[in-house]
């Protein structure tokens, strides 16, 4: 992505964030920008293109590829995945400008739910994401009953969906909270609850 194209998506981002779609106007988006309408314009032609590509980039943060992740230990394997969250919620901090600031969290939730509202096709990419992260969980699953590190009347898949479900409601809790706590914090603690009990 060249510098333009992503100062004119970070400057968008920003605004959306500060008000909603609805409020923000593509005149002030270019004004906001400092560039003329002829250099904006050769980008997007459209606030909306503008918005699909700025949920698109937040959408695809929820790819995770987890072929460098080790199957060898469930322990191991949610630790790498919790790296990677905070790792995603760094960039998205950096985009929104505002790390560590729990009210632009919750805005970035709100964009994502409006993209939904307006390009239904995410609704497909999110499900789409959400079976490859359940293929992934349950194979590390799986080979840690097979090894004798959990136990549980639980399927793979039920496990697996417990982790992921999770993950969203810790985030949900976490912007929502004024503690010092780092979200690292919260889900690690809550991931460490779920696999002590599946070690029981």
């Amino acid at each position: 992505m060249n510098n333009t194209k992503e100062h004119i998506l970070k400057t968008s981002l920003l605004l959306f964030l500060q008000k909603s779609y609805r409020d923000v106007t593509m005149s002030e988006i270019v004004a906001k920008t400092g560039l003329s309408k002829g250099a904006f314009y050769h980008y997007f032609t459209s606030k909306e293109e503008l918005f699909r590509e700025i949920a698109g980039m937040f959408f695809s943060m929820g790819a995770v590829n987890y072929s460098s992740f080790s199957n060898d230990s469930l322990k191991t394997f949610y630790h790498q995945y919790i790296d990677y969250l905070e790792h995603s919620l760094d960039v998205m901090g950096r985009m929104a400008s505002a790390p560590g600031d729990n009210a632009t969290g919750f805005n970035l939730f709100l964009i994502l739910f409006e993209a939904v509202s307006r390009f239904p096709e995410f609704l497909k990419v999110e499900a789409e994401f959400h079976h490859k992260d359940v293929e992934a969980w349950m194979r590390v699953i799986t080979i840690a009953r097979a090894k004798g590190e959990i136990s549980s009347p639980s399927t793979d898949e039920e496990i697996a969906n417990l982790f992921l479900y999770c993950t969203d409601g810790v985030f949900l809790r976490f912007i929502n909270n004024n503690q010092p706590a780092t979200y690292r914090d919260f889900i690690t603690r809550a991931f460490d609850s779920i696999y002590l009990n599946l070690k029981n």
